[in-house]
């Protein structure tokens, strides 16, 4: 499905903002997707999951709600942190494989091996937005730290790390940078990628539902930069890349609202029930 999206973007740009501009703001990708599902299926194609997804059940979501709220039910919104960690490509790959009927799916070396970065957001369940952590992949000290991380949008901070990954390292660095000015009372930190978190990875994800989508939306309305699809990143045009992928979750983050943060919450963690005792 990216190559078609691809294609569409390359050759069609006028349909794909007259189509866009018609849909509600987060809703393009989706919408543009079952059109794309539409057509595949009248050609003849099937589609397969790329990855497995773990399914929660309702059980966990309640007994996680039930403990929070008892454990801390003394703080206010304004200390209440999440802390989301959101891998993502220069390439969206495929939730699916499309292939013909009887033929063996396949996904492209591009699609697989796209830029990597990773994105840290935190918000306040009071709706307040805190600065963005990108996790770079690449050597720490090396040519990009070196190169190219001045020269990237002032106002969120910045790490370069092997994997790309939030490693002990880069998050005592966040703690430090993005956490330590933010209060100097007790906080409560909602992490989604922590073992002891795990289990309700669902449940906090739907906090950054709408910064998901609206990064979708940007990475359709964002113009192909021509080059090579893998991810040597020495070479100018993934430096071009990374940079457009740091602009693409900016402006998907400046779409959130404090009110869209705060009903997302609210639906990720709901008000005690009137028989939940408070210690």
């Amino acid at each position: 499905m990216t190559h078609a999206i691809k294609w569409i973007k390359r050759h069609e740009p006028g349909w794909l903002r007259a189509y866009l501009s018609q849909k509600k703001p987060g809703a393009g990708y989706d919408a543009l997707l079952r059109l794309l599902q539409r057509f595949m299926i009248r050609k003849g194609f099937t589609r397969q999951r790329s990855s497995t997804r773990k399914h929660k059940t309702m059980d966990t979501r309640d007994e996680f709600t039930e403990m929070y709220h008892r454990a801390y039910h003394g703080f206010g919104p304004d200390a209440v942190y999440i802390v989301d960690e959101t891998g993502f490509y220069y390439d969206m790959p495929p939730k699916y494989i499309w292939s013909v009927k009887g033929g063996e799916p396949n996904i492209a070396t591009g699609e697989k091996h796209s830029l990597r970065m990773t994105a840290i957001h935190t918000v306040k369940a009071d709706g307040t937005k805190l600065p963005i952590l990108f996790i770079i992949h690449g050597s720490p000290g090396g040519r990009i730290a070196s190169n190219e991380l001045p020269t990237y949008p002032r106002g969120h901070f910045y790490a370069v790390q092997e994997k790309a990954w939030m490693n002990n390292t880069v998050w005592r660095a966040y703690l430090r940078s993005v956490l330590g000015d933010a209060n100097d009372e007790p906080l409560v930190i909602l992490l989604d990628n922590v073992e002891s978190y795990t289990i309700v990875h669902d449940e906090l994800g739907r906090v950054m539902a709408p910064f998901k989508r609206y990064l979708r939306d940007e990475w359709l309305g964002e113009e192909i930069i021509d080059g090579e699809d893998g991810d040597d990143f020495d070479t100018p045009t993934a430096a071009e890349k990374r940079v457009a992928m740091i602009k693409r979750v900016i402006l998907a983050w400046d779409r959130v609202s404090a009110s869209e943060i705060r009903i997302s919450f609210e639906k990720a963690i709901p008000a005690p029930a009137a028989n939940i005792e408070q210690p």
